[in-house]
């Protein structure tokens, strides 16, 4: 069966522990575009921090899509035009600020392709040098954020993390759900928004079945998109969580992991 698409996570899933696609890897996902497969991003990454890595694929010369901040923006390739959207509107995005900073976490979000930040953290950079995108300063988050934002992020100690994740349980409240993709990130967005739900969106706009369609991933926020595709395959560097959800559990990203699961279903 040829699967209708093929999306990949992109941390510590598509990309090495070098926070590169290794030439392997690259080279056989541009292959199996050149044979007629097609395959789509999805990714916590905001969009900048995801279009070269893209590009790098081919995917824009292939009609591809890339889901970025955890399904909030889904973006056509071949247009470079945003094809759905789910925001964080401006009272809610306060309320998130509120509670980084009840709670001691380093904030930030987006902006006009800058990440927007206040306070200092050692951990601080980590996001910065994931994505490629620059660091922007300011005094005050709810005073210099004044429009919807497609996620806001707190940022700490894994073990503190850990225990914030646990409590919320993937709700912040009524409005903005939450999940954790590095185990130092506590990410917001618009209740609702998911990898998984993304997918079903782009399903639905592009006529294609989700039981036909292979996802890799390896950490939280991949659960949602575990649950939506008929070949959920979990990265050998996986949390158990994704472990128990996949039909296959393949190499790790240091390893070529995804060719390698490709090529069994693949022939």
């Amino acid at each position: 069966m040829k699967p209708d698409l093929i999306i990949m996570d992109m941390d510590d899933t598509l990309m090495t522990s070098e926070n590169v696609v290794s030439e392997a890897t690259q080279q056989y996902l541009i292959d199996i575009q050149e044979a007629g497969y097609q395959i789509a991003l999805a990714s916590g990454r905001p969009i900048e921090g995801m279009v070269p890595v893209a590009q790098s694929l081919k995917m824009d010369q292939f009609n591809s899509y890339i889901m970025s901040y955890n399904g909030a923006k889904t973006i056509d390739l071949s247009t470079n035009k945003v094809v759905a959207s789910e925001l964080i509107q401006k009272e809610a995005f306060d309320e998130i600020i509120d509670y980084c900073r009840q709670h001691g976490l380093f904030a930030l979000t987006y902006k006009e392709g800058y990440i927007i930040y206040e306070g200092e953290h050692e951990y601080m950079s980590i996001e910065s040098e994931i994505t490629g995108l620059q660091m922007k300063k300011v005094d005050d988050l709810k005073a210099y954020i004044q429009e919807p934002v497609p996620k806001a992020m707190g940022v700490d100690y894994e073990a503190h993390i850990a225990k914030l994740s646990n409590v919320l349980n993937g709700h912040f409240n009524e409005d903005i759900a939450c999940t954790t993709s590095k185990p130092f990130f506590l990410e917001f967005m618009s209740k609702g928004v998911s990898k998984g739900k993304a997918i079903q969106d782009l399903a639905d706009r592009l006529n294609l079945d989700v039981n036909r369609m292979i996802a890799f991933g390896d950490s939280a926020n991949d659960k949602e998109m575990f649950d939506v595709v008929g070949t959920p395959i979990a990265m050998g560097n996986a949390i158990d969580l994704l472990k128990k959800r996949a039909t296959m559990i393949t190499k790790s990203h240091d390893e070529d992991g995804i060719p390698f699961a490709l090529k069994q279903y693949i022939k």
